[in-house]
């Protein structure tokens, strides 16, 4: 872990598809697959999962947990059809990865055997993404024979609408790296009467219990390596506070660290003697040995 007080922003090139309004009337496969074969689709709820089952109000049909919407969020659409009410999608995941090159999040499938990317990986990153990213989706439109506005309420029931953002849906952290207006940005958090920032007479607080994150299963397997880089607050009473990502690694490991730092302890900071809240950066970084 490493701290440092100037953090700087930059907003990767994160993907934000929302379903097109399909023309008035009845809908078919054909239809289907023309709109939206090949599009990237966002789901409200990042349920992991080979095989997701919804209602027409979008409810799961199994007892699924939400993960990291940079494994479990996105779907690019291979096929997509209709039969007795039910759309049924054959798709791909998109697992991302911050590049600090491009400083941007990308799909692992684009990563190529003569990609400077490729030194984040120990592992073999060719095909696996194809292999371990195919997912088939079902979601029921409430009637057999559905017309456009049905298909429509129950698709954006499950998946966000055209024209929506994800950080509407993405867990609170996220948000100051999600939202456009940060894309300049040289801290996530404002400055808080009663908050202080490190130096000037504002001693450093000190880590006095921080257990490592866990590995996700996803960059596991690929041997993925990097750094997710925070901006929080350690209170008084050496608490961590209003976590915020400000470089993130995806693959999932931003919310094993966000988790984690929630369960950090400090010695608080302090100023002529007194504790005080400050805002600082912090880095964990994720190393496999």
């Amino acid at each position: 872990m490493n701290f440092n007080e100037h953090p700087c922003h930059r907003l990767g090139a994160v993907l934000f598809f929302g379903l097109a309004t399909l023309a008035h009337g009845s809908v078919n496969s054909a239809d289907l697959q023309k709109q939206y074969g090949g599009q990237i689709l966002t789901l409200r709820q990042f349920y992991p999962g080979k095989r997701l089952h919804f209602d027409a109000a979008g409810k799961l049909a199994s007892a699924v947990g939400p993960g990291a919407w940079t494994v479990d969020g996105q779907v690019r659409v291979k096929d997509i059809s209709l039969k007795d009410g039910v759309v049924h999608i054959q798709g791909q995941r998109l697992v991302l990865f911050f590049d600090p090159e491009s400083k941007q999040l990308r799909d692992v499938s684009s990563v190529t055997k003569t990609d400077n990317a490729r030194k984040l990986f120990r592992g073999k990153v060719d095909g696996w993404a194809a292999k371990e990213g195919k997912t088939e989706i079902e979601v029921e439109c409430g009637v057999a024979e559905p017309e456009m506005a049905d298909l429509t309420k129950a698709m954006n029931a499950v998946f966000l609408a055209q024209g929506e953002a994800l950080a509407g849906v993405a867990p609170e952290f996220w948000k100051s790296y999600l939202e456009p207006k940060t894309l300049v940005s040289p801290a996530p958090l404002p400055k808080i009467e009663g908050e202080h920032r490190v130096g000037g007479g504002v001693s450093a607080p000190r880590v006095k219990y921080a257990p490592d994150p866990p590995y996700t299963v996803a960059a596991r397997q690929v041997g993925y390596q990097s750094v997710v880089a925070l901006w929080l607050v350690i209170d008084q009473d050496g608490l961590p506070q209003d976590i915020r990502i400000v470089r993130p690694a995806g693959m999932g490991l931003d919310e094993a660290a966000v988790d984690t730092v929630r369960m950090w302890r400090f010695d608080p900071a302090r100023k002529d003697g007194d504790a005080v809240r400050v805002q600082m950066r912090l880095e964990v970084n994720f190393h496999l040995y």
